[in-house]
């Protein structure tokens, strides 16, 4: 494991029901692989910008209880290779908010946090 609060998200990410389109299908596969499996690069880059767009022409970045749209906002927040945007993100809380606003509550985060 590159990094424990990516496991963390990956796990809440395959536990939640969803339905989105390309780019999302086949980059989630791609940096699930990086982060706790064999993949060993991605264009952080090149997937980024596409996730990016799809989120901006889909509503943009703001917040919403739209459950496809948090969990593509989720899957955006494997997109980043640096560990310090990575514990930026777990620092902000910004991944437990989109999983209150998909629909979980604090205290079943917080559970889980403790496991």
């Amino acid at each position: 494991m590159k990094h424990n609060y990516t496991k963390h998200m990956i796990g809440w990410i395959d536990r939640l029901e969803f339905s989105l389109p390309e780019p999302f299908v086949s980059a989630y596969p791609t940096l699930k692989n990086y982060w706790i499996g064999d993949e060993r690069d991605f264009d952080e880059d090149s997937v980024k910008e596409s996730l990016w767009n799809w989120v901006d022409k889909n509503g943009g970045p703001g917040s919403t209880n739209e459950k496809d749209m948090n969990v593509a906002r989720m899957i955006l927040c494997l997109a980043y290779k640096s560990y310090e945007d990575i514990d930026e993100l777990k620092d902000m809380g910004f991944f437990d908010d989109l999983l209150v606003n998909y629909g979980i509550s604090r205290d079943e985060i917080n559970r889980a946090n403790c496991e």
